[in-house]
């Protein structure tokens, strides 16, 4: 219930990824349109040869610029405000504004692969290396369907504790008297093999 996606703040980097979104490039810079992270975002990646600002806002998203080693995208990023969670199940905590992640896109056929490496000298004792992530590219004539997020939702998740299990695997202590009997074990198999964890996070 703590998650900062909970209160629609964005996902921000790296936790946003690179699923779920729309990517527009161009020699100068690449856009990228989420359409849940957790409501509607963008990104720019900047690739005209500019450095990353001396004097800097930082920002959900901060700021990016790309260059090309081959066919591999890789993104610098820094300027991220200390807001957001890191995601990635046991590792859903904070993060400094010292955040810095470089991240690798490329694409082979219809599969994109993104891996990173995070480094924060003010909460890490050593860089975070993520990946490789697969995501398949949709369909020809898929779009972005913008989907708005709600701070009401949350309602319903709470802490689970050593005294006060889920009975439904995810976010409620009594899926039962909340959805009706049987929602406890249908939610169940539905989350089989899903690690066990709070409600809203990755």
């Amino acid at each position: 219930p703590y998650d900062p996606m909970n209160d629609c703040k964005p996902d921000g980097v790296p936790r946003a990824g690179i699923a779920g979104s729309q990517i527009i490039m161009n020699p100068t810079g690449i856009a990228i349109m989420y359409e849940n992270s957790p409501g509607p975002v963008y990104r720019t990646v900047y690739m005209d040869g500019r450095k990353h600002p001396a004097d800097l806002d930082t920002s959900y998203m901060g700021h990016s610029i790309g260059t090309w080693e081959g066919d591999t995208l890789v993104i610098d990023t820094v300027g991220l405000n200390d807001e957001t969670w890191l995601g990635r199940n046991k590792y859903s905590n904070i993060h400094s504004d010292k955040l810095h992640v470089v991240e690798r896109w490329s694409r082979q056929g219809d599969v994109m692969t993104r891996s990173f490496v995070a480094e924060d000298p003010v909460m890490f004792s050593k860089p975070w290396s993520v990946g490789p992530e697969k995501v398949t590219i949709a369909n020809k004539g898929d779009y972005v369907q913008p989907q708005m997020c709600r701070t009401n939702d949350k309602a319903h998740l709470v802490t689970q504790t050593p005294d006060n299990q889920f009975k439904c695997g995810w976010c409620q202590v009594d899926a039962d008297a909340v959805y009706g009997q049987g929602a406890a074990a249908d939610n169940k198999a539905n989350l089989a093999g899903r690690p066990a964890g709070g409600g809203g996070g990755e």
